[in-house]
């Protein structure tokens, strides 16, 4: 029978204890791993086997950082818990059983030595790594990955909108995470996402955003930044991918992001002396999520004479904004018009241009909207 540990761990420093990991084992906010001892000791091969079967693998340090919260773990222990690193007899050289990069500064003094082929922790000063035969009893040490938010799929063929954040948002995200967010919207529309508040380490920690299901330098969209006051961005198919990659010191509040998918509505464009305006499917329903851009021009010199003569919309949620420009922002509104009580309107542009943005939400729909428009 293997003998039970004969002493007690002191209490994890440094960690807290989340819903991020199963029970039984302890989230690094350091590393953003989940690590367990084992209550029983074993040999280097038994101890491989054990973190396999409880859904883990042997702990491999694969960074100066992780080394650090394993000094935390281990420094008052009396038995050294095994590392998932042992020696190649061919070779002589060291290396870690999940294939990360070894490294050898982590000895501890006067190691490696010839007194083994397999390797446990020392967290007492002098900590490192340690030269154990592979034999010998030791406790397991164990980690895994936690799904903090690699593989989440947002979306689909009937979501038109959305928000996400950060793990840890809005107190704290965390360090070494490769996070990947794929949204999807229904078939013939775009993407359209803001990210705010976004407060990330800058240079070192990253959010990029890409067409498709990709990572290719050749799909990329833009990178999010703390400095830039332009926090929008848009896809041109349906499916966008986020990046949020952190190193491993120095974590912010981290950031929400809010999608929206828009369909992809060419704008309708009008010339000439004098023409009609519609909005969708007119005199039918217009239909949910519509938004439909309209550009009206005439010869220079000359201005546009709009006028509404029926009108019904959602009020407040399905509108129309009327522009004196060609393009559509807040400093080129003129009205926003909703509801029963509308037409008939008019509005004669400053220019010899002007343009409408029809917007509607998915909850109601009525016939919408008729124009007319002439030169004067």
């Amino acid at each position: 029978m293997i003998p039970p540990i004969l002493f007690l761990f002191s209490a994890f420093i440094g960690l807290t204890v989340g819903s991020e990991c199963p029970l039984g084992w302890t989230f690094n906010s350091v590393t953003s791993e989940c690590y367990t001892f084992s209550a029983r000791l074993f040999t280097f091969d038994e101890s491989v086997q054990y973190c396999n079967s409880i859904g883990g693998k042997s702990v491999s340090i694969s960074s100066y950082s992780e080394r650090d919260a394993l000094v935390a773990l281990t420094n008052t222990t009396i038995l050294q818990p095994w590392l998932g690193a042992r020696r190649n007899t061919t070779t002589k050289n060291f290396y870690n059983l999940d294939g990360s990069y070894f490294y050898t500064l982590m000895w501890t003094t006067n190691e490696p030595s010839i007194n083994g082929d397999c390797v446990t922790f020392k967290g007492a000063n002098p900590s490192g790594l340690q030269v154990t035969q592979c034999y010998q009893l030791q406790p397991a040490f164990c980690k895994q990955t936690p799904a903090l938010c690699n593989s989440a799929v947002l979306g689909g063929p009937s979501t038109w909108s959305g928000t996400f954040q950060s793990p840890g948002y809005p107190v704290q995200y965390y360090n070494n995470l490769d996070c990947r967010y794929l949204i999807n919207s229904p078939n013939n529309t775009y993407i359209t996402i803001e990210f705010y508040p976004f407060v990330i380490e800058e240079w070192y920690d990253s959010v990029d955003l890409y067409e498709g299901n990709s990572t290719s330098y050749a799909d990329h969209i833009g990178s999010v930044s703390s400095y830039d006051w332009v926090r929008g961005y848009e896809s041109d198919g349906n499916v966008m991918n986020v990046r949020f990659k952190t190193n491993y010191a120095i974590t912010d509040k981290g950031w929400l992001a809010t999608w929206t998918a828009k369909k992809d509505m060419p704008v309708i464009s009008q010339y000439g002396m004098n023409g009609t305006m519609v909005s969708p499917n007119y005199p039918n329903n217009y239909d949910p999520h519509d938004e439909q851009v309209y550009q009206i021009s005439v010869a220079y010199g000359m201005q546009v004479n709009l006028t509404i003569d029926d009108f019904r919309t959602e009020n407040r949620f399905d509108y129309l904004n009327i522009y004196n420009s060609s393009s559509q922002s807040n400093s080129t509104l003129v009205a926003t018009l909703s509801g029963a009580s509308v037409a008939p309107y008019n509005f004669i542009s400053p220019k010899s241009y002007m343009s409408m943005k029809f917007v509607s939400d998915g909850s109601l729909q009525y016939k919408g909207w008729h124009a007319v428009w002439t030169i004067c």
